[in-house]
Parts: structure tokens; sequence; C-alpha cells
């Protein structure tokens, strides 16, 4: 059936299901009611349409009383007038959406009401005749995180010598990530490492470090590897030399991130970023996420730790409340979050994660990552 180009939708905390069926449909015009409560909602529903070149314009809706509500539902009818019209009812609270409805049906001639029913990936269409539409694939990142109020600022998808680097050096990275479990420790010990090389607090970088003892073994295959790939000087006793800056950095955890952007890249979701850096735009605080990864018009969010957990459970605690605060914020209550620990967590801490509706993958369990976002895409 072919539907209105023209659409009516209510500003809600929740915009994505005011965006989804306006993309979906290819809406060339939205009109968005905005209660009091709901301006900054308007307004960040108005530039995510808008950044998709659909036109847009915000009209007061007074929900203070069933008075104001019959009032202004009948003001907006009658503005409205009698051409075709999409009205997506998803937003708003009861009475505003059957004041609504009830004059938009009296008034135009061919009157569309959807339903945008994010749980299941479909738009339910109650006139002018019940039916049913899958919903499609139409959110990539900056869509989300517009609509929730943010912009992204950079990304490592745009940095082409980042993705060279991680290229050169995949064959480790893979290893590292598919056999986390064997390494264990030594992954705590090399991130120590390159944190002391780093010297943020300092003025200037120390690559020569120290272990405390001449590791072999796995341990010794691992740096074997990493001398070969030229990141680090290694005589087979303690003394390691990190090659650079980057390199430092990929030891103290970039590894993990790298092993994310490989394995993204591979399996292709419908938009996706590594060291995703945002903005909001009411408050310049930049947020920072290792990962983002959208599909079937939901954000996933990932956190990336390759030591730090099980010394301090109020810390731990802490890195997975700020995850689950960071999705929610940018993603809405459609995100999900994936804590990825190249060190083994805890139950206690995982039972924690559960509250927050954050999953984890952790050590040994690192391997099954694509198995993870293949099944999340699936929904």
């Amino acid at each position: 059936m072919n539907r209105p180009s023209r659409h009516l939708c209510i500003a809600t905390g929740q915009n994505l299901a005011n965006l989804i069926p306006a993309l979906q449909l290819s809406a060339s015009e939205v009109l968005i009611l905005e209660t009091p409560a709901m301006r900054d909602a308007a307004v960040n529903l108005k530039r995510a349409l808008e950044a998709r070149n659909i036109a847009v314009r915000r009209m007061p809706f007074d929900d203070t009383s069933p008075e104001t509500i019959k009032a202004s539902a009948e003001g907006v009818a009658m503005e409205l007038g009698v051409e075709p019209l999409v009205f997506n009812a998803t937003g708003g609270h009861k009475l505003m959406t059957l004041a609504l409805a009830e004059n938009l049906e009296e008034l135009a001639d061919d009157l569309h009401l959807v339903y945008a029913e994010t749980r299941h990936d479909r738009l339910d269409w109650l006139k002018p005749l019940p039916s049913i539409d899958p919903m499609r694939d139409v959110l990539g990142i900056d869509d989300i995180l517009r609509a929730q109020g943010y912009r992204r600022t950079s990304d490592g998808n745009q940095d082409g010598f980042w993705q060279a680097d991680a290229d050169s050096r995949a064959s480790l990275t893979r290893k590292m990530g598919d056999e986390a479990e064997r390494y264990d420790k030594f992954f705590g010990t090399l991130n120590r490492l390159a944190d002391f090389a780093l010297n943020e607090d300092g003025d200037r970088f120390q690559p020569r470090q120290s272990l405390d003892y001449a590791p072999g073994g796995r341990n010794a295959e691992l740096l074997d590897d990493a001398r070969r790939l030229g990141l680090i000087q290694w005589n087979n006793d303690t003394d390691i030399v990190f090659a650079s800056r980057e390199a430092a950095a990929y030891f103290r955890g970039g590894w993990l991130e790298e092993y994310v952007w490989y394995k993204l890249r591979g399996i292709r979701p419908h938009d996706w970023a590594v060291n995703l850096k945002t903005q909001s735009y009411a408050a310049q605080v930049e947020n920072e996420c290792d990962a983002a990864v959208v599909h079937r018009n939901r954000l996933l969010v990932i956190e990336c730790k390759t030591s730090g957990f099980g010394k301090n459970e109020m810390r731990d605690v802490g890195y997975i409340y700020k995850l689950a605060q960071l999705a929610d914020q940018i993603g809405g209550t459609m995100s999900q979050k994936l804590l990825l620990s190249a060190r083994p967590i805890h139950d206690n801490i995982r039972q924690r994660a559960k509250e927050y509706r954050v999953d984890i993958l952790a050590a040994h369990e690192v391997r099954r990552f694509v198995e993870y976002i293949k099944c999340w895409m699936q929904g």
C-alpha cells in the first residue's frame, strides 16, 4: 500500500520509534507535536530528521489537563486539514493519542495510523486497514546519536593509518583474542609495563621496561611474535623495549580494540565504529566507547578491558555502571551493552552486570565474540 509522505508524530524520550517509520516510509515532511516536557526531545528528533533531508515542523501541544488536550487535538486537526497523513501514535500518553486519532479521523480524507512496535521489529497499522510491515534496517550510528542528542566527533574507522597498523599485526591480535585464557596474568603484566612506558603523568616516553622474571613457554612465544612484528625489542631476558608509543598503547589494551575491529570487519553489521567519540549538543563533554555497532535499528556499545578486574569490586562495578549509563544515553532503551575482558571476571561482578543489563565475555569467552555478535544481530 502506498502511504502518505506527510507524517505526524509526538515527541518522546524514545525518539527512535518516531525516526524509524519516517525513514522507512520515505517521509517528505514530519510534523512533531511537542508538550512542554518534550521540547528537548523534539529538538533532537528534528535534528535527526533534517540530517536525512526531511522537512520538519514543530508544533506545541498543551497536555496539562483533559480540557487542554482536547482543545490542542482539535487545533492540530484543523491546522492539518484534509490532506493524506500518517499519524505515528507511538509517542505521547493515551489521552493525547485518543484525542488526536478521534479528531484527525473526522477531518483527514486519508488517515494512516501506525504504531512502531520496536520490541518485535514491526510497524503495526490500524488505519485505513489493519496490517503489519516488518521494520527495515534504516538507522545508522549517526541517526541514533542525533535522536538522543549527541553527535560523533571522531572514530577509528576514519583513520587509515591506524587501520594499516592494525592490519600489519592482525595475526598477533587474533592470537591474543582467540587464546586469551592462555595468557591471563601476563596480559596484566604487559599492560602495567606499557602504562609505565607511556608515563602519561611524566614528560617523556620511557620505552625500556623490566619484567620481574624472564618469561618462558607461551608467554615467550607471544613476545617472540611481537618482536618479529617490530613492536618490541626483547633479548629473551627481563628487559623489554617498546618500539614506539603506539606499540606500548597496543599492549596497554589497544590490541583488544583491534581484535573487535578485525572481527567486525569480517561480520559487516549494518553500521559500526571503533574508538567512537561523541559529544552532547547540550553540554561540551566528550564521551568515548571502544566500539559501537548498529543493526536492526539497535545500538550495541562495547567496552574492552585487558586488566584491572578482580582487584577492587567497587571500581569494577563502577566500570560496568559507566558502560550502562553511556549506552542508555547515546542509544536509548533499545541499546545493549557488552563488556569484553581479557581477564577472568568473578561471579559476583557478573551478577551486578546483569542488574545493569550488561553482557560479559571474559577470558576464554572472548573467542565467542563473533558468535555473540551474530546472535545479537539476529535478535
